[in-house]
């Protein structure tokens, strides 16, 4: 055998591990170096292969598979700075606890630190971003290191999953040849009889969930008289979203969930909870004596704000079997190692003696709040939170909504209505970055079997307007609402829009506004893509209709807005919704963190 037969024995081996493991998709970007792991990957018949021009859209396609699907997700690329663009998709898989497997293709030792093309240090090149890292080595093909690269492929592969999710990063120096030309070789390399028999992983070691806690959860909760869930970003395919409606209307409790948590539905649920908490008397006088929380903190600025001003008499849990800590504000009393489902599920058979009228006084505000925000929508053309609205009411229950950070998942979290069949909703939201959104979206409709949408603002899709290939490359179908509005509308908010220094020369809108003068409907048209303009919500619903057919393909369904129209907007929402509140209103602050 040649050198390169051992190499490919060795990642055949490696890659046929993933699949038994339960890989389904892996990612490749093209190269010289990364051919041996390309080569492998496309040619497993059990993988779903995407193929990228960039390795940045590469890794975020990456993430949002693996976010979808809930699965590792393996993405490989060649040597030198096409690694270091796996970066931010690895510090986003640290933050949002997405499993991935990073395999970076590299030059052997004689070839580094002197002088040789495209190498650069690749050892722990992503630092703390990823869970474990292995420089992988080269190796004869022999049975002790095909045996060695099956476990590896596990230990990889659940070292992702298990405990708190995230990426692992292996390293992989090639020598040349980096390919073969024997026919023979190729089609008839020796056969690997390492592999367990019946398909079983070398190695299993699934994920489990820690010991119990529910004995002190029990106490807390049998305590309670104004109890409260906050459930934020849980994008796991759980029964969280019946399990937390079901306890909340046994036990009288409101339920303030994000969209992102999947868990805005029933009768307990608050829609309103964002808007109602900018005013300070309900502020104030909706204060619980205990606050359980799961997943990640919410996006809500005044829901965070109003967990951080509790007392510190006020228990608050959060129940998180991987025990990720989300407590910036130090206000945590307990953090149990307990999965949400199954232990609100336990805990609905035998509710809490809750104070009279507590979820009651919560859901008539919320109908209040809700009749204020339709008043000052209605009078309005189409808008930022028209828009967020109409999709929490026009996606099937089957949809996935993707979104953008900074303010298109607040306006969904602002404005998204209670249902009782909500579709998913994902976002970018470990490290709150808007790297690669176009990929994770087009990643997750990969993972996905229903329609995926995306609604991201006009900077967002600028950035990563590369990503927009996979609707051709990959022919997967993703419709895309851009919200328009001529540059990031979130810094509108901020004090910087206002302040005197950023004003001169108008830095302000140079400089951090950022418009990018992208024609959209010239960009649709470069990357294949149907465009249509929505000037109007009933132009809104009918192109939303036509994209989500199934013989449609992908589109961009453009909304133009204004961004000085749109903080006037919120503004008037949050004044309708403190009038309904009977106190004056408020101007508290809703920066971006």
């Amino acid at each position: 055998m040649t050198p390169a037969t051992d190499t490919y024995l060795l990642l055949r081996a490696f890659v046929d591990e993933l699949v038994r493991c339960g890989m389904r998709v892996a990612c490749t970007s093209p190269g010289s170096r990364c051919a041996p792991l390309v080569l492998t990957l496309a040619r497993e018949q059990r993988l779903d292969c995407y193929s990228h021009v960039d390795e940045r859209c590469a890794g975020f396609f990456a993430l949002g598979a693996a976010k979808a699907s809930g699965l590792p997700v393996a993405v490989t690329c060649t040597s030198g700075t096409a690694a270091a663009e796996l970066l931010p998709a690895a510090i986003e898989a640290h933050e949002a606890r997405v499993p991935l497997l990073l395999l970076s293709a590299d030059r052997p030792p004689e070839l580094r630190d002197n002088g040789a093309g495209q190498a650069i240090d690749q050892l722990k090149l992503f630092g703390s971003a990823v869970k474990w890292f292995v420089e992988v080595g080269t190796h004869d093909a022999s049975p002790e290191r095909l045996r060695w690269m099956r476990t590896l492929a596990c230990r990889a592969y659940w070292t992702a999953l298990e405990g708190r999710p995230g990426a692992v990063h292996l390293n992989f120096p090639l020598r040349e040849p980096l390919v073969t030309n024997d026919r023979s070789e190729i089609g008839q390399q020796p056969a690997d009889e390492t592999g367990r028999p019946g398909g079983r992983p070398y190695v299993c070691r699934p994920p489990v969930s820690a010991a119990a806690e529910d004995t002190r959860l029990r106490e807390l909760v049998a305590a309670a008289k104004r109890g409260v869930i906050v459930a934020g970003r849980y994008e796991r395919d759980t029964p969280l979203g019946q399990a937390a409606a079901a306890f909340c209307e046994a036990a009288g409790w409101p339920l303030l969930a994000d969209p992102l948590s999947g868990t805005r539905r029933g009768a307990a649920a608050v829609a309103h909870y964002d808007a109602l908490l900018h005013d300070e008397a309900f502020f104030a006088s909706h204060r619980p004596d205990l606050v359980v929380r799961v997943g990640d903190l919410p996006v809500s600025k005044p829901l965070r704000t109003w967990l951080a001003d509790l007392d510190d008499h006020t228990p608050q849990v959060a129940l998180d079997p991987e025990g990720a800590w989300q407590d910036p504000a130090s206000v945590l009393s307990d953090s149990l190692a307990l999965e949400p489902a199954a232990a609100l599920a336990g805990l609905t058979s035998s509710p809490p003696a809750t104070e009279i009228d507590w979820l009651a006084g919560w859901r008539a505000a919320d109908e209040q709040a809700a009749e204020a925000i339709n008043g000052v929508l209605a009078g309005e053309e189409i808008n930022e939170p028209a828009v967020a609205a109409e999709l929490g009411v026009l996606l099937p229950a089957e949809a996935t909504l993707f979104v953008a950070s900074s303010m298109p998942v607040r306006d969904i979290e602002t404005f998204w209505p209670v249902r009782e069949d909500p579709p998913r909703v994902l976002c970018n939201r470990g490290a709150n970055g808007i790297d690669g959104t176009v990929s994770s979206a087009f990643g997750a409709a990969a993972a996905c079997a229903g329609s995926v949408v995306l609604l991201i603002g006009d900077v967002a899709l600028a950035h990563d307007i590369g990503g927009l290939l996979a609707a051709k490359r990959l022919e997967l179908k993703l419709t895309i609402v851009l919200l328009d509005n001529g540059g990031g509308g979130i810094f509108d908010f901020l004090p910087v829009s206002r302040a005197a220094m950023a004003q001169e020369s108008d830095i302000y809108t140079r400089h951090v506004a950022t418009p990018t003068g992208i024609d959209f409907a010239k960009a649709a048209e470069l990357y294949g893509l149907a465009y249509e303009r929505a000037e109007t919500i009933p132009a809104l619903r009918a192109a939303l209709e036509r994209a989500l057919t199934p013989q449609a393909d992908s589109a961009i369904v453009h909304v133009k807005t204004d961004r000085a129209a749109n903080v006037k907007l919120h503004s008037r929402v949050w004044s309708a919704v403190s009038r309904t509140c009977s106190t004056p209103p408020t101007t508290r602050a809703s920066e971006d963190e």
